[in-house]
């Protein structure tokens, strides 16, 4: 279950479901999974955020980002789940795209953009819920990537950032070599100083950006990207902590726990006795029940 494995049935690199749920445990997988809450509430984790979902949110979890359910009464969820590799081949090559869409951190600022992925997603689940024959899959298929190609253009962290106004071209490069070199090898730090030689940049300047674009630092943005590969790490591998600390690219053991508890609020120990268990534990821990998809098109 960790990584939980997604199959995709009908021929197509989407699944579309509805759910109660009232509790999943810490999982990820290889998708972009589209939640709508239909009806009720939802708390969940998505990385260190915690958050609540009401009637007609939306929250977007990016392939292989960590996320959970906690305890939940009387909701229905609309699942959206589409193949990373059908997602990323839609893509420019190497592109990096983070997805950062959730109606918690900017719906009231720019419904607009929420409205229209709640449009395309009502146009995906009328289509999916026809029974998605053979004659019906281009159409689904068409639909999906038309979908994908808004919530990229709409929702893309390097473009947006937190906020709700575009960066200018020049430093959303920035953001994406940067993004690559981050994310290319977990034994390397890179310096901030060299990726500004690198990017043609001055080092004050580049720190400035990032500061005041984004309001966080270079090395913050490192650690977190690391503390999660580390905490995927402590749920589903029996690795001593100080080699997960090394693997994940923390030169000393206090280090990676200094940080952990920055973004999850506890140490890698804590963290792993409270959420580490077996597949069957686990299988028992996710508590749900499925619903009639037509359940979503009536909401």
């Amino acid at each position: 279950m960790r990584p939980e494995v997604i199959k995709f049935s009908h021929g197509l690199p989407v699944n579309v479901f509805a759910r109660c749920v009232e509790e999943y445990p810490y999982h990820w997988h290889n998708t972009l999974e589209i939640l709508q809450v239909l009806k009720g509430t939802v708390n969940m984790n998505i990385g260190d955020d915690h958050l609540q979902l009401s009637a007609n949110d939306l929250a977007v979890i990016n392939p292989s980002e960590l996320h959970r359910i906690t305890p939940s009464q009387d909701n229905e969820i609309l699942f959206i789940q589409i193949d990373a590799e059908f997602y990323r081949s839609l893509l420019a090559e190497d592109r990096y795209v983070f997805i950062y869409c959730c109606s918690t951190y900017h719906e009231a600022k720019s419904p607009e953009k929420y409205q229209g992925l709640k449009e395309h997603i009502a146009r995906l689940v009328k289509a999916f819920n026809l029974n998605p024959g053979a004659e019906q899959r281009n159409h689904i298929e068409n639909l999906l990537a038309a979908m994908l190609n808004y919530v990229t253009c709409n929702f893309d962290f390097l473009h947006w950032g937190f906020g709700t106004e575009p960066f200018e071209e020049r430093f959303v490069e920035r953001l994406r070599q940067m993004a690559k070199r981050i994310n290319h090898d977990l034994q390397m730090t890179p310096v901030l100083k060299e990726l500004a030689a690198e990017l043609d940049i001055s080092h004050y300047h580049l720190s400035h950006d990032l500061k005041e674009k984004l309001g966080s630092t270079f090395l913050n943005f490192l650690y977190y990207s690391r503390c999660e590969n580390a905490a995927k790490l402590l749920l589903s591998t029996n690795k001593r902590v100080l080699d997960i600390g090394l693997e994940c690219g923390f030169s000393d053991h206090k280090y990676l726990v200094k940080h952990f508890k920055q973004f999850f609020q506890c140490t890698p120990s804590q963290f792993r006795r409270m959420y580490q268990a077996d597949t069957p534990t686990l299988e028992r821990q996710a508590r749900y029940r499925d619903l009639p998809l037509s359940d979503a098109i009536k909401a």
